[in-house]
């Protein structure tokens, strides 16, 4: 292994007449023999309980277990792993290994004190696990980051001076047992949280940096030479959000300036996601989704879970957030309260937020939150967790779609 280097949810307006879903599977002919159809997955209905991890689960979704810290993790041959699932497992993504060769859910370690990191667990074509293993150890709280288009991960350190590390997961590359301080954090450092990048233009890709303080700016780093590894090494320009009150926005070069933006507009990062020409991220202190139009240099907000459709309730802390394959569907997690869960938004027709699993209400996940979430390459698993309670978990749609 490397060494170190409130509202009360309302119902939209006008609601939904039914929760979304696919379509429902057309008659059986009359002379086929009846089988029994899969329950139809529908997001926000949650019809299931699951005792076993303390969760309410929305229909047509099943669950089993992955990793549980301080046990070891099971192999599909019937095999253990060597080392103990870590501690404190927070943001997490799932890098593809090439064609046949399966992927990797790489997940943080939010340990302090030199005792965080980021670990492996390895995936076959199959969706099967078969190895689990250090990627960086030595580093203290590790919290977000974010996968790169060119399948590496970036690990960011939430803690006074910390910073973004960057990682391949790939045993075939020639970095991967040489992870490395990347040029995000810059000299000082910061309480870095997560990652995003426009890489509209493959030869000058641009990376986004959340931070998680009161006066934390989301700087924004333009990198100077090509793509891949390199670009997080080389040299760049690193500018800062400045937000006014008219809805507009600008990059200024004075961090002083960005830090006092963030403390008047945008307290405490989290999550953060580029999707066409647009930028999603959280701020939890307020409960605020932000998206900015990088192309018309404008901005709207909204506060997470206000307009809700069906069963549970988003009324705490937005964590991190990623899109499904078809960037109508943004996936969330949540910090904090009784009842935390993932929930899924609907983008661009109604902005309406639904359940995917909440944990229940018997005090089980009391003050957890809901960590690691992230897709499969063919969208058909969904991986998130709870912190606290040390589980990931991987959920499944019974009628065999992905997740959109």
């Amino acid at each position: 292994s490397p060494t170190t280097a409130r509202p009360t949810s309302v119902s939209p307006s006008p609601s939904p007449t039914t929760s979304p879903t696919t379509a429902r599977p057309t008659a059986m002919p009359a002379s086929a023999q009846p089988t029994a159809s899969p329950v139809q997955f529908l997001y926000g209905e949650l019809s299931h309980v699951n005792e076993e991890f303390g969760i309410e689960v929305s229909e047509g979704l099943s669950v089993r277990l992955i990793a549980e810290t301080g046990e070891r993790v099971k192999f599909a041959d019937g095999t253990m792993s060597s080392l103990l699932y870590h501690r404190q497992s927070d943001s997490a993504g799932v890098v593809p290994l090439g064609v046949g060769d399966g992927y990797v859910y790489v997940a943080n370690s939010e340990v302090p004190e030199g005792k965080g990191g980021v670990y492996g667990i390895y995936f076959d074509k199959d969706g099967e696990v078969v190895d689990y293993k250090a990627l960086l150890t030595g580093t203290s709280r590790n919290c977000g980051g974010g996968v790169t288009p060119f399948n590496t991960f970036v690990s960011c350190e939430e803690v006074s001076g910390g910073q973004c590390w960057h990682v391949d997961p790939n045993p075939s590359s020639e970095y991967h047992h040489t992870p490395m301080v990347t040029q995000l954090g810059g000299p000082r450092g910061g309480r870095y949280e997560s990652v995003a990048v426009d890489y509209s233009n493959p030869e000058k890709p641009v990376f986004f940096v959340t931070e998680d303080n009161d006066d934390g700016e989301l700087r924004r780093f333009e990198a100077a030479h090509g793509n891949g590894w390199d670009s997080l090494h080389d040299e760049g320009t690193t500018t800062y959000l400045q937000m006014f009150r008219d809805g507009t926005f600008a990059w200024t070069e004075s961090e002083r300036i960005g830090e006092q933006s963030a403390e008047r507009h945008y307290p405490g990062l989290e999550g953060i996601q580029y999707s066409q020409d647009k930028l999603y991220f959280m701020a939890k202190k307020n409960r605020h989704l932000f998206i900015l139009d990088l192309k018309e240099m404008t901005y709207k907000v909204e506060e997470t879970g206000l307009k809700f459709y069906g069963e549970g309730a988003f009324d705490n802390q937005p964590d991190q957030n990623i899109f499904g394959p078809s960037r109508r569907w943004m996936y969330l997690t949540e910090d904090g309260g009784p009842t935390p869960g993932v929930y899924a938004r609907q983008c661009c027709e109604s902005e309406t937020y639904y359940t995917i699993f909440q944990g229940m209400s018997d005090g089980r996940h009391l003050g957890d939150e809901t960590v690691g979430i992230a897709l499969s390459p063919d969208h058909l698993r969904m991986y998130a967790g709870f912190q606290d309670a040390g589980i990931i978990l991987e959920f499944t749609r019974d009628d065999g779609m992905p997740f959109g």
